[in-house]
């Protein structure tokens, strides 16, 4: 089994494993609530009733359901590599009474074809740092950059500089990220993307949490780089 497929293996038995565990929204989670970022942009949007939306590793609607809820005439497409993960986004979807707003789609980030003019709101949330490659991930950003219509939005937030301990024993891992860059190539890289654009926030904030981990728990610690920005009419 070579790197990437064991990361990936890795990756969905922990992500599994923190479903089966939390509920959407369940205090003290992980899942508690939405990424402030993605609230405190949606506002800017209340123009677009009919507003389109894709979540790129939507995992179970920790992000999507708000953005649904928000604007109920839009539609959210939402993916995610997991069966698991979109069956219990639409299971979501139903109790928050947003079930058709929401669209699951069972797929890799690296597989899915962003739509030209598409969406007005893109969401990649601790997402595209999963592709296999860090040449993938650059097309991918040029896709989503692509796939905004004008005055949409894109929210990024990804971990760079990544490291990881067992918790209980101070061992360290392998972290399971394909693709880890250092923290100031990959701010080069989202300005360079994302030139002429207007920034609505970029920010590095390190942080230190515990994550679920073959059936036990890791420290990760790392830089979680941030990037809002408002595509010019």
């Amino acid at each position: 089994m070579n790197r990437l497929e064991k990361i990936r293996q890795a990756e969905k038995a922990s992500h599994e494993e923190a479903y089966g565990t939390y509920a959407l929204f369940e205090k003290g989670s992980w899942l508690a609530k939405p990424v402030k970022t993605v609230l405190d942009i949606l506002p800017l949007l209340k123009d677009r009733a009919d507003l389109r939306a894709l979540d790129l590793g939507c995992g179970v609607g920790r992000n999507s359901i708000p953005v649904a809820r928000a604007f109920p005439g839009g539609r959210v497409d939402c993916v995610d590599i997991l069966p698991s993960a979109v069956e219990k986004l639409e299971e979501n979807a139903k109790e928050y009474g947003v079930e058709g707003a929401i669209r699951g789609i069972v797929s890799g980030i690296d597989e899915f074809a962003v739509t030209p003019d598409g969406y007005d709101l893109i969401l990649a949330i601790s997402a595209l740092e999963h592709m296999d490659s860090e040449e993938t991930m650059g097309r991918k950003l040029e896709e989503i950059c692509r796939g905004i219509r004008a005055g949409g939005i894109v929210c990024l937030v990804m971990n760079s500089g990544v490291r990881e301990w067992d918790k209980a024993t101070g061992r360290r891992l392998e972290p399971q990220f394909e693709v880890d860059l250092p923290t100031d190539v990959l701010q080069t890289l989202l300005r360079q993307t994302f030139t002429g654009w207007e920034i609505l926030k970029s920010t590095v904030v390190h942080q230190k949490y515990a994550i679920p981990r073959s059936g036990g728990m890791a420290e990760l610690e790392s830089d979680v780089v941030t990037l809002a920005a408002q595509k010019k009419a």
